[in-house]
């Protein structure tokens, strides 16, 4: 047995434990003193960012409400103004460009020390601004501000590309600021075959707002609508646009196809003013399949304004006896929840005492139905139902008989 053996089997195993458990706590503590330097650089990265973001800010000419004087400051709301304008004003903190321009918050002598009104930027700088991705990523709320603002000062300036649609190279999915791209690109008005290529080349969805039916002769520009049919990733919203198009260039072609389309998927479009736009176009078709998709859309989608379009259209097509039930289901309130896309005030349209948004719609529908020509019994005592429901149910919502100016009830026929 050699000594380095035997010095070996000597070693206490309590020892060897010991020294174990030593590695281990040295590990830990190793370990701990790396995290604490990786949440320092990830707090100096942050501020970093929030400085830039600043930067950019005061470039574009925004000011922020906390250096403003104290008098147009709320003491109750910090960074915010003190009196707002049915405009606004200021964003997250920040006053917008064009309010620091015009409005009187700041006085000569600051606005020579921070040199404003500050001149428009080139705009390849301004594109620069336009981080869509990151802020997709951070939701950073100053970074927020620099997009807001940017969109804001190229449309406020008018500021355009030298080439139409170079815009899209800052252009990145989002629901949140498609929007203001779409508002931007109206200003660089081009063809249909030029929203193609431009689409082909940043895969910009927001572009093919900007097709156009074809025309004799453009048959590459027609392949290329034909190619969108089947493109991976287009949501049903943008299928209808290139559909809709299709159809407006051979409708026997395309009859058969884009209707089917229709049926399948008009509730699943996600922009509203798409699918009014579908449920149009099946009325317009026509047929038990086509009014069931809009029968269900009338009482369950999510927007009042696709609601009423469509109680719109059975007016001006004189198809409201084959929605009878539907229209029901909404005068006794049993159809889904929706809200307005556009909102006036505390109220959406048409709202007064003891009516519901939709109760004016309907009874001018409703009235205009009982003057058309050649209806059935059925479809008269359904229209009178509904009309007296939405009486009784005006009557059940403030709580109170209602009375003729001379002081008597008003008897249930006068509405």
């Amino acid at each position: 047995m050699t000594l380095s053996n035997r010095v070996l089997k000597r070693i206490s195993p309590a020892l060897v434990l010991v020294c174990c458990l030593t590695g281990v706590c040295l590990d830990s503590v190793s370990a701990e003193e790396r995290q604490p330097e990786s949440a320092v650089k990830a707090s100096v990265d942050q501020k970093s960012k929030q400085q830039e973001y600043e930067a950019m800010l005061y470039e574009l000419g925004a000011f922020p409400v906390r250096r403003l004087r104290s008098v147009h400051q709320d003491p109750r709301n910090p960074g915010h103004i003190t009196f707002l304008t049915p405009e606004r004003i200021e964003y997250n903190g920040w006053l917008y460009p064009d309010v620091v321009r015009s409005k009187r918050y700041l006085n000569e002598s600051e606005k020579e020390r921070y040199g404003i009104p500050k001149a428009a930027l080139p705009f390849e700088r301004y594109l620069s601004f336009l981080d869509i991705e990151t802020y997709e990523q951070t939701k950073d709320p100053l970074l927020q501000n620099v997009i807001q603002f940017t969109f804001k000062e190229l449309y406020d300036r008018n500021v355009k590309s030298e080439h139409p649609g170079d815009l899209l190279k800052a252009y990145y999915p989002s629901e949140k600021w498609d929007f203001y791209f779409l508002r931007q690109l109206k200003k660089e008005p081009f063809s249909g075959p030029v929203a193609a290529r431009l689409y082909q080349r940043y895969r910009a969805r927001v572009v093919l707002r900007f097709l156009t039916p074809p025309e004799s002769g453009q048959d590459e520009y027609l392949a290329s609508l034909k190619r969108l049919l089947t493109e991976p990733g287009l949501n049903a919203s943008y299928r209808h646009v290139v559909f809709s198009l299709l159809y407006q260039w051979d409708q026997e072609q395309y009859r058969a196809e884009y209707r089917k389309f229709l049926i399948q998927s008009t509730e699943q479009a996600p922009e509203w003013p798409d699918r009014s736009r579908m449920n149009r176009a099946l009325l317009e078709f026509g047929g038990e399949d086509c009014f069931a998709v809009v029968r269900r859309s009338l009482v369950n989608d999510p927007i009042y304004e696709v609601r009423t379009g469509i109680l719109d259209d059975l007016q001006e097509l004189k198809l409201t006896h084959h929605f009878l039930d539907e229209i029901q289901l909404l005068v006794l309130e049993k159809g889904k929840q929706c809200r307005c896309a556009y909102v006036f005030g505390n109220e959406g349209p048409g709202k007064n005492d003891g009516e519901t948004e939709l109760s004016r719609t309907l009874r001018k529908l409703l009235l205009a139905a009982r003057q058309q020509q050649g209806l059935s019994e059925a479809a008269e005592q359904k229209i009178q139902n509904s009309l007296q429901s939405l009486h009784t149910m005006k009557l059940k919502r403030i709580g109170r008989p209602l009375r003729t100016t001379s002081g008597e009830r008003a008897p249930a026929q006068e509405l």
